[in-house]
């Protein structure tokens, strides 16, 4: 028994209050502009004090949202002018349609029709409840009101009206906690998210004819009870309590005649920037992991700065941050302006990722952030900016974004990019600390896509349930890094619930004109009887190839089991030769070379690929190591288009100081293509990484890190003195 079945049940919930009792209890009639609702209320016209308030609203004397009811007529004439061809104009008009006929747009690509009419607000869809919470979050009503403002259609307003009336009345609030960690429409986070997804299409529709007074009403009730349940029952950590807190403050300045709506609005001022940098780290990362919840978080920012900016309400606290978690975006986006798919992150609409970086062109007037967007301000950030934004955009310059590489030390992304064209090479590695459920066991693993193809590929989000297939893409050897001895690089006390992910350092970051190079090591394993380390060094030889070197530090024996994912469709292999391949007919290809490896240690598997609400599979290439003490591995990951490449690897000895290396401590590679030949060391003596833990276990501080030293060294007829040395023959 839940919220669905007792919802209509007194014990458990409560109805809206009377109008009359509303008004005398909730507002505070002493403001001066409430005088006519007060002198109403006196006379006993209760019907006449409602519309006066709703007047008021309408009137736009108190500046209340980013646009006053009373600018609707502006914005729907320069929207018509201006916007009449527009994508995301046209796209509004279409899902209003839609919405008329009851066939809702959920997420993940999936959709709900419900006979004409009719609503079920209440059941599960599809395979998970997920589905039902987007249902109630609304985040599509936006397409009614802007569908009204571009035609003038009382459909629109009337579907609204009809479909609020029906949600409010069947969702009565609970009247204790009693569902708060229930998925339902009462979920505390579906409150807090109503209470900012709901003003647009209420403000822009206030003056139609056909959103009747007593809906107009019973909306004004029920945003203040959903401002009394998130007051009471907002999280106290994470992404959730973000959004709730943005909703409390938006319903605060929406309704600022509520008497709770000055200590509402006190509060969120006085907590969010707390929470913000709880859930941000100094270098603009979000703290999950997950690049889909940075950008949520982010437009908690971006969307609150614009309204208090519009309100003439300082936003200095979080202007620095959100200009950090812009910069952050800017360098995730794939060539093909989505976002790498780490942690709990699925397939992002491009348009909405440069409508946002438009967002922030306008907001910061960077050109960088312009370059990333759109030429013309989106149809949608109209809404936001008013009829005179779209003029004062266009007067900004786009230009690239000044460095190709970059990395976010505490948050842990590394990115690197052959440069910012949308068919160029790109890799995103993850080398942080994830906190919280929306981070996977992924610790040193990377993506790589030339273009919009990816190559090598991140298994995805999954749904939501606890069930082996959300175990699995959530797991280490889902990834593309390496599995110790079977087990995970972190464990899961429970699906949400869940410590921090591997501790990790980035111990170096460099671009240079010939290649981008990281170097990093995670301590997750280190919690195993034997302590292991991996590090991970991966090359960037533009424009060729990716080198990886997987280093592990042990005493005793384990089995190391390195994966890499690639995208769903055939493999070829050739472990004879230490090879493996793609072998898409119409391009984006991949292959994996292994230098000097024993054909018995590779193998191809079956992994989930989650993608758009769907599983699929797709092949995983898995080498698996067993080794006492130290091992290396190394793998080159060569893109392609159609033709299969000739590629060919010989292991160079490696001298210094009159020694010849051990493999161990240094590798040196040739690299021939068929018109090019690189010859590459990587000397591993540099730096002793285990002494990033004291004794006790935990991460030393700043002061006392191994510091990095280099030594010369003569290879393939080769000299230098650097750990990193790269020469090209041709």
């Amino acid at each position: 028994m839940g919220y669905k079945e007792l919802r209509h049940d007194p014990r458990y919930t409560k109805p809206l209050p009377s109008d009359e009792s509303f008004l005398r209890g909730e507002l505070d009639l002493d403001r001066p502009e409430m005088a006519g609702v007060r002198e109403r209320l006196d006379a006993g016209d209760i019907a006449g004090a409602r519309d006066a308030y709703l007047a008021l609203i309408a009137s736009g004397t108190t500046k209340r949202y980013y646009f006053e009811t009373a600018d609707v007529p502006e914005l729907a004439a320069y929207a018509r002018a201006g916007y009449a061809d527009d994508p995301e104009a046209a796209l509004a008009l279409e899902e209003a349609e839609r919405l008329l006929k009851s066939d809702f747009p959920l997420f993940k690509g999936r959709r709900i029709t419900f006979p004409e009419g009719t609503y079920d607000w209440n059941s599960w869809l599809f395979d998970s409840s997920q589905y039902q919470l987007h249902l109630t979050r609304f985040g599509y009503l936006k397409h009614l009101s802007r569908a009204y403002a571009l035609t003038g259609n009382e459909a629109y307003a009337r579907c609204f009206n009809d479909m609020m009336k029906d949600f409010i009345l069947d969702n009565p609030m609970p009247v204790d906690g009693t569902f708060r960690v229930e998925h339902c429409t009462w979920d505390p986070l579906s409150v807090g998210v109503r209470l900012f997804v709901l003003p647009e299409p209420f403000m822009t529709l206030l003056g139609s004819p056909s959103f009747e007074p007593e809906v107009k009403m019973m909306m004004i009730k029920s945003f203040h009870q959903h401002g009394t349940y998130t007051r009471a029952f907002h999280a106290s950590h994470g992404n959730h309590v973000c959004m709730q807190l943005r909703g409390l403050i938006t319903l605060s300045l929406l309704l600022p005649e509520l008497k709770d709506s000055r200590e509402w609005l006190a509060y969120g001022l006085k907590e969010l920037p707390g929470y913000i940098r709880q859930n941000v780290y100094e270098d603009g990362v979000q703290f999950e992991a997950s690049p889909n919840y940075h950008q949520i978080v982010m437009r908690d920012l971006y969307e609150l700065v614009a309204l208090t900016q519009k309100l003439g309400i300082p936003a200095n606290e979080y202007e620095g941050t959100l200009e950090k978690m812009f910069d952050v975006l800017m360098h995730l986006m794939t060539p093909d302006g989505r976002l790498p798919r780490f942690g709990d992150t699925d397939v992002l609409s491009p348009h909405d990722l440069r409508t946002v970086m438009s967002l922030g062109a306008y907001m910061f007037d960077r050109a960088d952030y312009k370059y990333r967007g759109y030429p013309e301000l989106p149809f949608s950030l109209l809404w936001r900016f008013g009829p005179e934004a779209p003029e004062r955009y266009r007067k900004l310059e786009a230009r690239p974004p000044q460095t190709t590489a970059t990395f976010f030390p505490i948050g842990g992304y590394l990115l690197s990019r052959e440069d910012w064209s949308d068919d160029a090479l790109y890799m995103a590695a993850r080398a942080g600390v994830g906190v919280a459920g929306h981070a996977h066991a992924d610790t040193l693993s990377f993506i790589a896509l030339a273009g919009d193809r990816e190559l090598i590929v991140d298994s995805g989000i999954g749904l939501f349930e606890w069930n082996k297939e959300r175990k699995y893409v959530v797991s280490t050897r889902a990834h593309n890094t390496v599995v110790v001895d079977g087990g995970d690089q972190h464990v899961r006390s429970a699906h949400w619930s869940t410590p921090q992910t591997a501790p990790c350092r980035i111990w170096d970051f460099r671009s240079t004109e010939r290649y981008d190079y990281w170097f990093a090591s995670h301590y997750g394993y280190t919690r195993y009887e034997d302590p292991v380390i991996h590090s991970r060094k991966m090359l960037f030889v533009k424009n060729r190839y990716w080198l990886i070197v997987d280093l592990l530090e042990a005493q005793e024996a384990h089995v190391y089991e390195q994966y890499f994912h690639l995208p769903p469709g055939e493999a070829i292999a050739d472990f004879g030769r230490g090879r493996v391949r793609t072998n898409r007919e119409d391009g984006g290809n991949v292959l994996l070379a292994y230098p000097e490896l024993d054909p018995a240690e590779l193998a191809l598997e079956s992994g989930l690929y989650f993608r758009q609400g769907q599983y699929h599979p797709k092949p995983v290439v898995k080498r698996t190591l067993k080794a006492r003490g130290r091992a290396v591995m190394a793998t080159v990951v060569l893109p392609y288009d159609t033709t299969p490449p000739s590629i060919e690897l010989s292991r160079l000895n490696v001298v210094s100081e009159g020694a010849e290396l051990d493999p161990l401590d240094a590798t040196g590679l040739r690299i021939a293509g068929d018109s090019w030949t690189d010859d590459i060391c990587l000397d591993h003596r540099g730096l002793r990484v285990a002494d990033y833990l004291d004794h006790t276990g935990n991460p030393v501080t700043e002061g006392l890190l191994p510091q990095r030293t280099v030594r010369e060294v003569e290879y393939g007829g080769w000299r230098g003195i650097d750990d990193v040395l790269v020469h090209s023959l041709t």
